[in-house]
């Protein structure tokens, strides 16, 4: 747990800010993911005297030993922020100190005809499960205005009477053998990519669609889903964009430093971007067995710093995708260290 003198020196430092703020374990476990108007009176609140009793609650400050917090612009971004941290992380006090009425998955089922469900409760290994969302308000108005979009079935088997949502051009009729099933299944990937903050490829789609219908001199095609492009672009919120153009990113931050004991300390920072948006942060720590003094040469630090870089690669990313690390490690070390 954090001494006194540490957390009051972290509670002095936060900003008056909206953002997202992590607890974490002495062991680098994430605790608890949380959004706030002000950084600086949210977390204080935590740790003042007067608190209402929860045991869980106390349970979990008892744990606390490392405060990280994110900066934004925004409560709204922080909300997105907050959700896309949460789905990431699934951290632990996130589900239990929620109140069940307001801790939300969208639930995508494998049934004879796949449906899409909102569920308190992460049941079904079957099942892919997209959250948790803390407003039912929100994600339900999210899921009716994808349901106009890409219309999809609440049926789990085939039936003879076409269900309720064809009569309002709501569903395509799957359940009754009008759509194809790789049509359908179609559909609710671009459900999934919305859901998981990838509207510029949904928005591609909708866009050949829109040419293909074109092509063929579908004129009402065209403009259906040219009036449903338009109601993506209105309606669902996506996080904030950082870069000018929709790349996938993720920039690493190395910093190295000596803590009071002469022990050196590494931190990676890590920020996942999607589409230029941010959608995960994250923060990993090491801490040498070498003190400074002991750091005779550049190849020590070099060593130290390259072991930390390609643990930490070979931990999140397939091989694929580190294949070139080992260079790219040496080639930032070196820039680095000489400077």
């Amino acid at each position: 747990m954090l001494s006194k003198l540490e957390l009051s020196k972290i509670l002095r430092n936060l900003p008056q800010k909206p953002g997202v703020y992590r607890f974490y374990t002495k062991e680098d476990q994430i605790l608890y993911i949380g959004k706030a108007k002000n950084l600086k009176n949210r977390v204080s609140s935590y740790f003042q005297d007067g608190r209402p009793k929860n045991q869980r609650l106390t349970l979990m400050i008892s744990q606390i030993d490392k405060i990280e917090y994110t900066v934004v612009k925004t409560e709204k971004e922080s909300l997105i922020l907050e959700a896309n941290l949460i789905h990431q992380l699934q951290p632990k006090y996130n589900v239990l100190l929620k109140d069940d009425r307001s801790y939300l998955y969208v639930r995508f089922t494998q049934h004879p005809i796949p449906g899409i469900f909102l569920t308190r409760k992460k049941f079904d290994p079957n099942s892919q499960y997209f959250g948790p969302y803390t407003k039912k308000t929100g994600i339900y108005q999210t899921l009716r205005t994808l349901r106009t979009i890409f219309p999809f079935c609440q049926e789990r088997y085939p039936q003879k009477k076409p269900c309720s949502y064809v009569g309002i051009k709501q569903c395509d009729g799957i359940c009754i053998g009008k759509e194809k099933k790789e049509d359908y299944l179609l559909k609710l990937e671009q459900i999934k990519k919305v859901l998981s903050g990838k509207t510029q490829q949904t928005e591609d789609f909708i866009k050949q669609k829109m040419q293909n219908a074109i092509a063929i001199q579908n004129y009402e095609l065209a403009a259906l889903w040219r009036d449903r492009l338009k109601t993506l672009k209105e309606t669902i919120v996506d996080q904030k964009i950082v870069l000018p153009h929709p790349q996938d990113l993720d920039i690493i931050s190395l910093i190295l430093e000596e803590n009071s004991d002469g022990l050196l300390i590494g931190s990676i920072f890590l920020q996942n971007i999607r589409e230029g948006k941010v959608i995960n942060v994250n923060n990993f720590l090491l801490t040498s067995t070498k003190t400074i003094a002991e750091q005779n040469t550049k190849n020590d630090w070099q060593d130290i710093s390259q072991s930390f870089l390609q643990r930490f690669m070979a931990s999140h990313y397939n091989s694929q995708e580190i294949d070139n690390s080992p260079v790219l490690i040496q080639s930032f070390l070196n820039n680095k260290i000489e400077k």
